[in-house]
């Protein structure tokens, strides 16, 4: 039976990672841990693959996008943009592109190590990745190339990355909505294992504190950037008496924003004539709306595009020049789009 990676590092008491490093005399290993791990290699006649071998001198002059395992994420107009911005930018490069999902085999299997050792791609480009993506530090540990798109990772710095400001995002929304008289703002909430979610929150928290105004921690509702679980979260809130509700709903993105409008119309109650709306993506959907919604644009195509041919440029210079030692950081500021969806305070307006 041919001897793995996962062998030595089981009989040395390490990790995958680890004994990789070793293999290719990278720098942080203690004296004591690599000699035990070159110990147990000659033990178990342990022989690695040639590519493996040879992954600082070749290229496959390929790149691996990695969607989130999400069933819906192909679905989802967010996600298309992103992925037609990363492959635009690939098409006018000399790289070509496979797609991958971060799903349960990716990880356990570890695929994207596998993308490497074979030389099927010289660096990933991760969509929007969650904070709970535990492989993400195995690929920083291992110093493969890895641009984050749109999904920070404040532990591992010193990986490439790309995105929008979320927690400026959360505080202009929430004090828009102030700003037309609101006091009492509801907020949709994203997912925890998502960093944009826990920064729009942070703003939002910090515009209420600015204004004084204070958090009512049952305006806060569970929405997950999914339609399904914000309509039950706001059906809850509108068996409220209207006198203890909000006035205004900042949603953490379009989706969960356009699933409460439908819910709020549905009970016989208009947008924003009894609440006020604002929501962050603008992906297309928001200005289709009925009415039309007010948002924080990201445009993720550009954002995508032009982060993805920066990050081509670098791993083409890896080995010529300092240029792999350049790391890619970029938080851009989200533009407010005023459509139909929010009103001062007191304003009503028929909705057809």
């Amino acid at each position: 039976m041919r001897v793995t990676i996962k062998d030595v590092a089981r009989e040395a008491r390490v990790s995958p990672a680890t004994v990789s490093l070793v293999l290719n005399n990278a720098p942080g290993i203690s004296t004591d841990t690599r000699e035990r791990v070159r110990r147990v290699i000659n033990e178990v006649n342990y022989k690695p693959d040639a590519l493996a071998r040879s992954f600082s001198s070749r290229r496959s002059e390929a790149v691996a996008l990695v969607m989130p395992p999400d069933l819906d994420s192909l679905n989802d107009p967010y996600y298309m943009n992103l992925l037609r911005g990363v492959l635009e930018a690939v098409r006018d490069s000399c790289y070509r592109m496979s797609l991958e999902i971060a799903d349960e085999r990716f990880v356990e299997q570890r695929l994207w190590e596998d993308l490497f050792i074979r030389k099927s791609a010289d660096g990933l480009i991760v969509a929007t990745p969650r904070l709970n993506q535990e492989y993400l530090k195995e690929v920083a540990a291992m110093s493969h190339p890895a641009l984050l798109i749109n999904g920070a990772r404040p532990d591992l710095p010193e990986l490439d990355y790309t995105g929008y400001d979320d927690v400026r995002c959360g505080f202009d929304a929430t004090y828009y909505l102030i700003g037309l008289g609101h006091r009492r703002i509801g907020f949709l909430s994203g997912p925890d294992t998502h960093a944009s979610a826990q920064e729009r929150r942070k703003g939002y928290d910090m515009a209420l504190e600015r204004a004084r105004i204070p958090l009512r921690p049952e305006d806060i509702l569970p929405g997950d950037y999914e339609a399904t679980i914000t309509a039950s979260a706001v059906k809850e809130l509108l068996k409220r008496p209207a006198t203890d509700r909000p006035t205004a709903l900042f949603s953490a993105n379009d989706t969960m924003a356009i699933a409460a409008m439908t819910t709020i119309q549905d009970a016989g109650l208009t947008v924003p004539g009894d609440f006020s709306l604002i929501g962050v993506d603008d992906t297309g959907l928001a200005e289709r709306a009925t009415p039309p919604l007010t948002t924080m644009r990201q445009d993720i195509y550009e954002l995508a595009a032009q982060s993805t041919a920066q990050f081509l440029k670098k791993l083409s210079g890896r080995d010529r020049d300092n240029s792999d030692r350049e790391r890619i950081s970029t938080r851009l500021p989200m533009k407010l789009i005023e459509r139909e969806t929010s009103l001062p305070i007191g304003e009503r307006r028929q909705v057809l």
